[in-house]
């Protein structure tokens, strides 16, 4: 062999020992493995949300296809006779699995295939689930049985379960929902991959061996940050280059951890906004648009009393409405940092009486007995006293609306030396435990029909706790061992100057 053959040889082998390529391999081995292990996760959890996304999707498309069918429906004594074949052509291009309207004896009225063909297969029986939540009248996903499928309530003109909407099999369905989710997570792991790789050689080729030790030693506290571990501190290198490389690392951890939540938050309080708040204008408005077309059908009949009516309906729901919207931005100004109140004496004592009365003739003409308690050392505080009196009448709004007749509403006001103390209790049916530590959350809605089906925004106990904290104070519920619900209402007392 030559000399330069030897040569080339020696600086192959050179080559393959230098510290560039043990440090590329260290470099893209490990990152390699974090980044396959993050990926791995992100995609079971981005699946897992995506699959959570795509169920709700479908719930609400359904919810839309059966109300569309309620409004467009002919109902006959015995139920749905037909719906018009318009809508049948547009049924057929909503899922791309069969859609069966069913009676209210779980009986197939009609089915209606997709335009483009059965994705998940032709419509086979109704799957065994159906019957029982059909006369439960709840929208239900069942993706555990063969195939799956997706069920929806009918009601008739007069608010009678009379069947349902039932897609089966779902697996067209979801496959569509899922399809772009599926598709950016691929691009995404691939240019992950890629700057993963190209970061790692270039590191490489820049960091020499005296830097190796240091960067091994913060290579496991560096890889805990990777996997979501904001918490963990990088050790001082003991050169202010790594030491200051160490502060940086740590101080973009902080910032995202923190920029993490505040993203998660941000994002939970927008779905439920628009999630709660189109359900509670779309009911009223659903209602009201409902309303004037009757009174529109009335008039063109020549039935001038029965447009009448429907008008009235109308405008209850225009008032409704306007209350709701007037709750939503009461319930905003008090949330603000700094809620502005129009801050002037109060008398306690006067403004609990007068709320109190507002409510007695409501109590006695539900057969309602109305106590009343009022200490005579009640001061004079410095308060809004228009939002106090908001506060005190949605407590007596509450209590009355879940006392049964014969009920007894208590009411009375102390004060202490720093304070003043309001409670209101009832003897209705107190307050389920799952529903206590929510009861005060500006959109949380119990699953008691009762509930859904009364007057009013739904907001008055979230705009009264609002009220107090923009005071200072607190307001708290708690179950009576006795029996019934009861509100304590905590003012810090801050006399006039």
């Amino acid at each position: 062999m030559s000399a330069a053959e030897d040569s080339g040889a020696g600086g192959r082998l050179l080559a393959r020992r230098s510290i560039f390529w043990r440090i590329a391999a260290v470099l893209v081995g490990v990152q390699m493995l974090a980044v396959l292990l993050a990926v791995s996760l992100s995609a079971w959890f981005a699946y897992d949300r995506a699959l959570d996304l795509a169920i709700t999707s479908v719930r609400l498309r359904l919810d839309a296809v059966a109300e569309e069918i309620e409004r467009a429906a002919v109902w006959g004594p015995t139920g749905l006779d037909s719906i018009p074949s318009v809508l049948r052509s547009d049924l057929s291009r909503r899922f791309p699995d069969p859609v069966r309207v069913l009676g209210s004896d779980g009986s197939v009225l009609f089915t209606v295939l997709p335009a483009e063909g059965p994705g998940g297969g032709p419509a086979g029986s109704v799957p065994d689930g159906v019957l029982p939540v059909l006369l439960e009248a709840d929208i239900t996903i069942d993706r555990e049985s063969e195939g799956g499928w997706a069920f929806a309530p009918l009601f008739s003109d007069a608010g009678f379960p009379e069947g349902g909407v039932l897609v089966h099999p779902l697996s067209g369905t979801l496959a569509r929902e899922l399809g772009p989710a599926g598709a950016a997570l691929r691009r995404a792991v691939g240019v992950v991959l890629l700057l993963v790789l190209a970061i790692a050689l270039l590191l490489a080729a820049v960091v020499t061996w005296q830097f190796v030790r240091p960067v091994r030693s913060m290579m496991t506290q560096i890889e805990a940050i990777g996997r979501g571990e904001f918490t963990v501190r990088l050790p001082q290198q003991g050169t202010a280059e790594f030491d200051r490389l160490a502060r940086s690392i740590q101080a973009m951890a902080d910032e995202v951890a923190a920029s993490f939540e505040r993203l998660k938050a941000t994002d939970l309080l927008r779905r439920e906004l628009v999630a709660n708040v189109g359900h509670d204008l779309r009911t009223p408005l659903a209602a009201l648009t409902g309303r004037v077309e009757e009174a529109s059908r009335h008039l063109a009949s020549g039935d001038v009393p029965g447009a009448e009516r429907q008008l009235e309906g109308a405008d209850a729901q225009a008032r409704y409405l306007a209350r709701l919207v007037d709750d939503l931005f009461e319930l905003s100004v008090l949330d603000a940092p700094e809620p502005v109140l129009r801050v002037e004496p109060v008398p306690v004592a006067e403004l609990v009486s007068d709320a109190v009365s507002a409510h007695r003739s409501e109590c006695r003409r539900a057969g309602i007995d109305l106590h009343v308690e009022i200490g005579s050392d009640l001061p004079v505080v410095s308060a809004d006293g228009v939002r106090l009196m908001r506060l005190v009448d949605n407590l007596l709004l509450n209590a009355r609306q879940h006392t049964p007749a014969g009920g007894t509403i208590r009411v009375s006001a102390g004060s202490g030396d720093a304070s003043v103390t309001l409670r209101v209790s009832d003897t209705g049916p107190g307050i389920p435990g799952d529903r206590l530590e929510r009861l005060f959350d500006r959109y949380y809605r119990g699953s008691d029909p009762r509930t859904r089906s009364r007057s009013g925004s739904g907001l008055g106990l979230a705009i009264a706790r609002a009220v107090a904290t923009a005071h200072g104070g607190t307001l708290e519920a708690a179950n009576r061992p006795e029996g019934g619900a009861e509100f304590t209402f905590v003012l810090p007392i801050r006399p006039e100057a």
